[in-house]
């Protein structure tokens, strides 16, 4: 999350190492906020300890489809690259609204979308042009808001 704000754009980081990835996609984010809260350290207490190989590979493979996609502005390889087998499922037996939205997101034409974070929130992106109509298609018991990915990322503006 530093990394982005810091550099703006889409941002790859891990273990300090961080790549903004070149793309010409322009969307919209669109975030759904559930009234229910949750303890980001509570969930992790949910997580299994360890995950089956193959849910592994599953996650590992559709991260390098996301990074392949922005980079080759495909935004039909996004709803793949951005299915979950490590903790989406454990996290929205705590908030099944959170379910629902995701759904809700992908029925109304968003081009994926995901839980964020450790939830309850979920996001999604789609195209400008169909943002609001597809925010307007989310459950009520939550709010919505319309973002837009900031190119330029932290700026000093006077010393």
């Amino acid at each position: 999350n530093v990394a982005a704000s810091l550099l703006g754009g889409v941002v790859a980081s891990v273990a300090g190492s961080t790549v903004r990835i070149p793309t010409l996609l322009d969307p919209s984010i669109i975030v759904w906020v559930p009234q229910q809260q949750t303890s980001t350290k509570e969930s992790r207490t949910k997580l299994p300890a360890t995950v089956p190989f193959a849910d592994a590979i599953f996650n590992v493979g559709r991260t390098a489809l996301l990074v392949a996609a922005f980079a080759a502005n495909d935004v039909s390889a996004l709803q793949t690259a951005t299915q979950d087998r490590l903790h989406q499922d454990v996290r929205f037996k705590k908030v099944p609204a959170s379910q629902e939205t995701l759904n809700s997101f992908v029925k109304a034409g968003a081009w994926c979308a995901w839980l964020s974070g450790s939830g309850p929130t979920v996001a999604a992106m789609c195209d400008d042009a169909d943002a609001q109509r597809i925010a307007d298609c989310l459950p009520d018991h939550g709010s919505t808001m319309v973002l837009r990915i900031a190119t330029h990322g932290a700026q000093l503006l006077a010393i």
